[in-house]
């Protein structure tokens, strides 16, 4: 995965509307990184990107972590935008959207966590994840 700029189109200030006066989005820009705690949290919402983010690890090195960018709803019906770079739900989502079972920033789906397994290979555990099209 790798970030691709984007061209960039300066919009004519003398043609532009007074902006103090307009609509702002209901979506954030910037994100949360999300870290759920215990088995059955979940967001709901559409994937909106794939891109790798910078990551601090716990030697202290930067690294670029490949993640899923998430448009969440809230109960309240507002909305986040939340990451998440757990290799399983990111390859979960990559298959999906390589399948065409989910369309980028079009299909809703339903992201839980499953809980934690511990790995066989070394002491540590990884995310268990649920990935759901949501039926509107």
């Amino acid at each position: 995965m790798e970030n691709q700029k984007k061209d960039l189109v300066l919009t004519d200030l003398n043609e532009m509307p007074n902006l103090h006066e307009a609509a702002e989005s209901p979506r954030e820009l910037t994100s949360e990184y999300w870290t759920p705690e215990k088995e059955g949290e979940y967001k709901v919402g559409v994937i909106i990107d794939l891109r790798d983010e910078p990551c601090l690890t716990e030697e202290g090195e930067t690294i670029m972590l490949p993640c899923i960018v998430m448009i969440s709803q809230r109960q309240d019906k507002s909305f986040e935008t939340i990451r998440n770079g757990s290799k399983r739900l990111v390859a979960a989502i990559e298959s999906a959207l390589d399948g065409g079972e989910v369309v980028m920033g079009q299909t809703p789906v339903k992201v839980s966590f499953v809980g934690k397994k511990k790995n066989k290979s070394n002491s540590y555990s990884s995310d268990r994840w649920s990935v759901r099209s949501i039926i509107i």
